[in-house]
C-alpha cells in the first residue's frame, strides 16, 4: 500500500528515476562523440523533458484510473485508499518539478524565453499540480468544493497532457505512441465521468429515500 510512511521512499525513487532518465539521455547523446564539449546539451534536455513527461502521464493515468475505479467518496471513506491517492498526487507533483526543470533547461539551451503569458495554461496547470498535495494533506474531509476541485484539476491536467501528445503529431510523423497516449488518457477521463455520474446518481437516490438503509 502507498501509505504516507512510504512517501519519502517513493519521492526518492521518482527522483532516482529522473536521474536515470538524465544519465540515459546523456549516454545516448555522447555514445558516438569523444569530445564532451561538443555535446549539444539542448538535445540531452529534450530527451529528459520528453521522457519525464511520459512518467508524469503514466502517474496521472494511475491517479485517474484509481478515482474512476473506486470513486472519490469511497476513497475518502477508507483511510488507506485516501492515503494512496494523496501519496500518488504528491509523487506526481514532485515528478513535475523535475519535469519543469528539464523543460526550463531545454528552453535555456535553445536560447528561447519561457514566457508565462505565452504559456499561461501550462503555468496555471503547474501551479495547481504543486498546490494540490498541500490542499489534500491539509483538508482531511471530502467536501463538495474539494470533490469538484479534485475532479476539475485532474481533468485540466489530463487535458494538458493530451494537448502535449497532440502537438507532437504531424502528417509526416504519425507518432502512434502519442496517439495511444491520447486515447488512453481520454478513456480514463470518460471513466472518471462515469464514476462521478454513478456517485451523483447514488446520492440523489439516497436523498429520495432518506429512511432507506444504504450500505
Amino acid at each position: 500500500m502507498l501509505t504516507k510512511n512510504k512517501l519519502l521512499l517513493l519521492i526518492t525513487l521518482v527522483i532516482c528515476l529522473e536521474l536515470v532518465i538524465y544519465l540515459w539521455a546523456f549516454w545516448t547523446s555522447t555514445l558516438h562523440r569523444c569530445n564532451y564539449f561538443a555535446i549539444e546539451s539542448e538535445f540531452i534536455f529534450n530527451k529528459c523533458a520528453r521522457n519525464s513527461g511520459r512518467v508524469a502521464s503514466a502517474i496521472n493515468l494511475i491517479i485517474a484510473l484509481t478515482i474512476g475505479y473506486f470513486g472519490l467518496k469511497q476513497i475518502y471513506l477508507d483511510d488507506k485508499k485516501k492515503d494512496n491517492l494523496r501519496v500518488l498526487i504528491t509523487v506526481f507533483a514532485v515528478n513535475h518539478l523535475v519535469h519543469f526543470f528539464f523543460v526550463y533547461q531545454t528552453f535555456k539551451h535553445h536560447t528561447m524565453e519561457l514566457n508565462i503569458s505565452e504559456n499561461l495554461h501550462g503555468f496555471i496547470t503547474f501551479i495547481c499540480i504543486q498546490l494540490f498535495p498541500i490542499i489534500l494533506w491539509t483538508f482531511k474531509n471530502l467536501t463538495t468544493v474539494l470533490y469538484i476541485s479534485i475532479i476539475l484539476n485532474l481533468f485540466n491536467t489530463s487535458y494538458f497532457i493530451i494537448e502535449t501528445f497532440y502537438n507532437k503529431i504531424a502528417p509526416d510523423k504519425p507518432a502512434y505512441h502519442n496517439q495511444f497516449g491520447i486515447a488512453v488518457t481520454t478513456a480514463a477521463c470518460v471513466y472518471i465521468l462515469y464514476r462521478v455520474f454513478r456517485e451523483l446518481k447514488s446520492k440523489l437516490a439516497f436523498s429520495k429515500y432518506p429512511n432507506k438503509d444504504v450500505t
